[in-house]
């Protein structure tokens, strides 16, 4: 009776691991304790924590990036792109991170020409607009791309939403940073009237 007691704890802790990564596409998991252990928090998309945890380490699902901030307003943030086993931080908001452009349709520094059944180019590039929003592929202010430095998810967030208000907008509802031969800039960048 024993054996048979230990074979099925050894084998559910076989399983554990296996359970640990297991999260939805997209979902970063962080664990109060290090080694992915301890009670856990689950995030997907943008969130506000309504009480600070203290984060021992994270899973990351592949191919994502994550910022976890110290701030309730994606402030003082870190960003993370792999699970980490050991680590400690008080966050009280994280979101995904767009990952960063590494090639695009432009050279550095240059605003996209108008194409069909876009607005022709204008000082701030050509877009696609809506009823309650506007769309740009490349961003630009007269003519020239708009520069992110340093190329950070917090000052890209910060030049998307000055960009979307230049342009008579509230907000910038999605923006991406595109790096260009040494150099980061905004890229499809969505502003719009009403919050994400």
């Amino acid at each position: 009776m024993l054996r048979i007691m230990m074979a099925g704890v050894a084998a559910l802790t076989a399983l554990l691991p296996t359970q640990v990564h297991a999260q939805a596409e997209g979902e970063a998991t962080m664990f109060s304790r290090g080694n992915f252990k301890g009670p856990r928090l689950r995030v997907l998309g943008p969130t506000r924590l309504a009480q600070p945890f203290v984060m021992k380490s994270v899973v990351i699902p592949a191919g994502t990036q994550w910022e976890f901030c110290s701030g309730s307003t994606f402030s003082g943030c870190r960003q993370i792109s792999q699970s980490v086993p050991a680590m400690v931080m008080t966050v009280r908001s994280a979101r995904p991170v767009a990952v960063v452009l590494t090639s695009g349709p432009t050279g550095p520094g240059q605003v996209l020409p108008g194409t069909a059944g876009q607005a022709s180019p204008s000082a701030f590039g050509p877009s696609l607009r809506g009823i309650a929003s506007e769309y740009f592929i490349a961003p630009g202010e007269s003519g020239y791309r708009v520069e992110v430095n340093p190329g950070t998810a917090e000052a890209m967030s910060r030049r998307a939403i000055e960009f979307c208000r230049k342009r008579g907008w509230r907000i910038a509802a999605y923006e991406r940073l595109q790096a260009v031969g040494g150099k980061f800039y905004l890229a499809d960048v969505l502003c719009a009237e009403a919050g994400r």
